[in-house]
């Protein structure tokens, strides 16, 4: 069983490890979205068991933070799938969202994750983002989703 870390700040070989551990999720997930697209890199990332849990909130700044390189920084979707993974493997309920921001001029979607209903990033987060679905998707939603709209 994962042992929890509450304390502040971490030290230099646990940022390393922790570092390591957000590229090779990022490269697993760009490459399982590439070959099999988002339902299939939902269901095969987070499958196994990390060796040590961290805090919520410093998951999430590490995943922002350890992805971005100068101005460079990789989408929503990918820092999200990232994020998600992490979190799944530690054994949090994580889901993944993906909507439609509220003052959108385009059709382009925003992913972020969500921990019992509650925004954990990465940001902007929500922002009052109209859902359009939900992974882990749930039976019910899954069967109502193939009935025709009236």
């Amino acid at each position: 069983m994962p042992t929890t870390t509450d304390s502040y700040p971490l030290s230099w070989s646990h940022r390393l490890a922790l570092l390591v551990r957000i590229w090779l999720t990022y490269a697993a997930a760009g490459l399982v979205l590439r070959r099999r697209g988002l339902a299939a890199a939902v269901e095969r990332l987070g499958m196994r068991r990390a060796e040590r849990s961290y805090p919520v909130a410093l998951v999430s700044r590490a995943v922002s933070r350890g992805l971005r390189i100068g101005p460079w920084e990789p989408r929503c979707l990918h820092r999200s799938l990232v994020l998600y993974t992490l979190l799944r493997e530690q054994g949090e309920a994580a889901e993944l969202v993906i909507g439609i921001p509220a003052a959108a001029r385009t059709s382009d979607a925003h992913a972020w994750v969500e921990l019992g209903g509650r925004d954990v990033g990465p940001r902007p987060g929500s922002l009052g983002a109209t859902e359009l679905t939900r992974y882990p998707r749930s039976p019910v939603s899954e069967s109502s989703a193939g009935q025709g709209r009236g």
